[in-house]
């Protein structure tokens, strides 16, 4: 383990993201972790990080020049993405992640599969108009008619629900089959219990601050 905080760990990737978008999540006192890319835009805004982790294949060597030389890991496992390297070097009670979704499908499809690889670690996604997480073992939010949840399966998955327009009850969710996108809310409330760590939770960015409460509460799934 190279680095760890008790605090919210910001992970900045290279996937194009707004500076809005960034300066919606950024908080001054939330340390970052560029996983390789991430780098350069950090760089651009004179921001530097707790560490730069990845294959080191997207920097832009110019850009991080200044950067001490003992902040720099380079990995160059090529079994892993940059944002698996980064997961597997930090320990954090919640990890935000900005720069990995919204870009080349492909690597956000790699992201989305990380949240799953990594089910034992609190960890939201944050693109322009959505967030994404894994369900916990048990987890509710407040909620608003029409409120948008969509649910999806990245495998085999039974989910117990409250507070759903299209309840999941008796369904076996995977996604060859059943899926649960653009499902909305009913009442104030919504409720998920799925029985393996495998089932996404992708939301309205504007829900970011009470999932964050949320998943700061909710219990992990266990290694």
């Amino acid at each position: 383990m190279l680095y760890s905080t008790p605090d919210k760990l910001l992970i900045v990737g290279g996937a194009d993201f707004s500076e809005y978008l960034f300066t919606e999540v950024y908080d001054n006192a939330m340390p970052i972790i560029a996983a390789d890319g991430g780098a350069n835009f950090l760089a651009d805004h004179d921001i530097s990080p707790e560490l730069i982790i990845g294959d080191l294949d997207s920097i832009s060597q110019e850009k991080i020049r200044n950067i001490e030389t003992k902040k720099i890991i380079k990995i160059s496992d090529q079994h892993t993405t940059d944002l698996e390297k980064v997961l597997l070097n930090t320990d954090a009670p919640l990890i935000i992640g900005i720069g990995f979704l919204g870009s080349r499908i492909d690597h956000e499809l790699a992201a989305l599969s990380a949240l799953v690889k990594f089910s034992h670690k609190k960890i939201i996604l944050i693109g322009e108009k959505d967030i994404v997480f894994l369900v916990p073992p048990s987890f509710s939010l407040s909620s608003f008619d029409g409120m948008r949840v969509s649910l999806y399966p990245l495998g085999s998955v039974k989910v117990q629900s409250d507070g759903l327009k299209w309840s999941t009850e008796g369904l076996t969710m995977k996604p060859t089959d059943k899926i649960g996108t653009s499902n909305q809310a009913v009442g104030k409330i919504i409720k998920l219990v799925p029985d393996e760590p495998k089932l996404l939770l992708i939301l309205p960015k504007s829900l970011l601050n009470d999932a964050v409460l949320q998943l700061q509460h909710s219990t992990s799934w266990r290694t």
